[in-house]
C-alpha cells in the first residue's frame, strides 16, 4: 500500500517547483519575483498546498480509524470462528491440493477444515512449472508409471490428470506416488489410501500473466465425479486471481480464505452451499445463507 504521506510530500515539491520557476523567470525577465503576478501566485500556490495537505491527512485519519474497526472485527471473527463452524464437517474426509503460490494459505485452510471438525487426509502441492501442455513430457510420466499413453495428446492430459483425482478422492493410484513425484508432476504429503468427498483447491499466483487455472485446475476439477464436492479458494490479495477460471468449471469459490469470514465461508461451501464468496468483484455474497438455519 502507498503511504499517503508520500503523496503530500509530492504535491509539495510540486508546487514549490512552480513557485522555483515562476521565481526564475522573473529574474531573467530582470523584475522582482515576489511582486505583483508572481507574487499572488506563488501565495495562491502555497494556499492551495496547506488545503490538500489538511485535506489528504483527514483521509489519512479516516482510513487509519477505518483499518482499526476492520482489525477488530477480524480479531472478532477468528475468535467466535470454532464456534460457528463446529461439527459443520464432522466424520468428512478431505483433501487439500495446492495449485498456487501462497504457501502460508495452504496451512489457514487445514486448520479451518480441521476445526469444523473435518478430517484432512492429505495435502498436495502440484508443481506449476511443470508443463502440462507439453504432449512428450505428459506421456512420459504415464510410461514412467507403467501405462501406456493414448495416442491423441488430449486424451493423454486428462489420462494423467484423471490419475491424480482418483488418487486424491479414493486411493486409486497410490503405488504411482513415488513415479509422480519423481516426474516432477507435485509433492505428496499424507494419508492417500482413504476415500475423500471434500476437495479443497488453494491458488492464487503471484503474477498477473499466469496459466495455471487453465492448464492445471480447470483439467483436473473436470475430473472428478459429481459426488465429489470441490470448492476453490485465494487470498484476497492475491497477484493473479483463479477465480474467473473457477468459476467457467462451475465449483463453489472463497476470494479471501486468508480472513476468519472467508474460511467460514469455505467450510459452508463444503457442506454444500454453492455460491462464489469473497469481497472481490466477481463475488456474489459475503455471508454464507445456511450459517440463519443454526
Amino acid at each position: 500500500m502507498i503511504d499517503i504521506r508520500y503523496h503530500i510530500y509530492s504535491l509539495a515539491a510540486v508546487f514549490f517547483a512552480l513557485a522555483v520557476g515562476i521565481a526564475i523567470g522573473a529574474t531573467f525577465a530582470k523584475r522582482s519575483p515576489l511582486v505583483g503576478l508572481e507574487r499572488s501566485t506563488i501565495v495562491r500556490y502555497e494556499n492551495t498546498t496547506r488545503q490538500l495537505k489538511r485535506e489528504i491527512e483527514m483521509a489519512a485519519d479516516e482510513s487509519n480509524k477505518n483499518a482499526d474497526v476492520a482489525k477488530k472485527c477480524e480479531e472478532f471473527c477468528r475468535v467466535v470462528m470454532p464456534t460457528v463452524v463446529k461439527d459443520r464437517l464432522a466424520w468428512r474426509n478431505a483433501a487439500i491440493i495446492q495449485t498456487g503460490d501462497y504457501d502460508e494459505l495452504t496451512g489457514n485452510v487445514k486448520l479451518a477444515l480441521e476445526l469444523a471438525g473435518a478430517r484432512v487426509n492429505s495435502v498436495t502441492d502440484i508443481n506449476r512449472t511443470f508443463p502440462f501442455n507439453d504432449d512428450a513430457k505428459v506421456s512420459a510420466v504415464l510410461i514412467n508409471c507403467g501405462m501406456t499413453p493414448p495416442g491423441d495428446p488430449t486424451e493423454a492430459r486428462k489420462k494423467l490428470f484423471a490419475i491424480i483425482a482418483n488418487l486424491l478422492c479414493n486411493g486409486q493410484y497410490h503405488q504411482m506416488i513415488s513415479q509422480l513425484e519423481n516426474s516432477g508432476i507435485a509433492k505428496f504429503n499424507g494419508e492417500y489410501t482413504r476415500y475423500n468427498r471434500l476437495i479443497v483447491l488453494v491458488g492464487g499466483s503471484k503474477a498477473d500473466n499466469t496459466f495455471s487455472p487453465q492448464t492445471i485446475d480447470s483439467q483436473l476439477i473436470a475430473q472428478f465425479t459429481p459426488d465429489i464436492i470441490v470448492v476453490g479458494c485465494e487470498g484476497v490479495n492475491s497477484t493473479g486471481s483463479y477465480v474467473s477460471a473457477w468459476h467457467k468449471s462451475g465449483i463453489a469459490t472463497v476470494d479471501n480464505v486468508d480472513s476468519a469470514i472467508g474460511q467460514v465461508d469455505l467450510v459452508c461451501a463444503l457442506g454444500g452451499e454453492k455460491a462464489q464468496f469473497g469481497v472481490k468483484e466477481t463475488a456474489d455474497r459475503l455471508i454464507p445463507q445456511s450459517l440463519e438455519k443454526r
